[in-house]
């Protein structure tokens, strides 16, 4: 029995996977403590968060993942976009019949940041260009 190990029948290197996409970093943090205001009925509201000590910058994509307390029924955070430095976004939208307020307290916080000096091509198909 031979002791070697004869790999892949190959006869050449493949060819190397190439990177694509746009995205430079994701992360899931969860250092942010807020207190947001009352979301009025039917509607949704953008609400800054100053300092947040996260290290975004503007162009970063912030989603809530996980609030504090209970489930809050009626309730939903979208994602938004960072526009200044150090600010956190989140987009409340309430979809009941009466006001509420988000829980307060820490807050997980998936922030998403584009590769830099991306350009979006002209035309359609843009997600199928890779």
């Amino acid at each position: 029995m031979s002791s070697t190990n004869p790999g892949p029948a190959i006869t050449s290197n493949p060819v190397p996977q190439e990177p694509t996409g746009n995205i430079q970093k994701v992360a899931i943090l969860q250092t942010i403590s807020i207190t947001p205001a009352s979301v009025g009925a039917a509607t949704s509201a953008k609400q800054t968060f100053n300092n947040s000590g996260l290290g975004l910058i503007a162009g970063d994509v912030c989603e809530v993942v996980n609030a504090p307390g209970s489930f809050q029924a009626g309730l939903v955070a979208e994602p938004a976009v960072c526009t200044v430095t150090d600010q956190l976004p989140i987009v409340f939208v309430n979809v009941t019949a009466g006001a509420i307020t988000p829980n307060a307290g820490n807050y997980t916080v998936r922030v998403t940041r584009p590769q830099p000096n991306e350009s979006i091509p002209a035309g359609s198909g843009y997600m199928n260009s890779y």
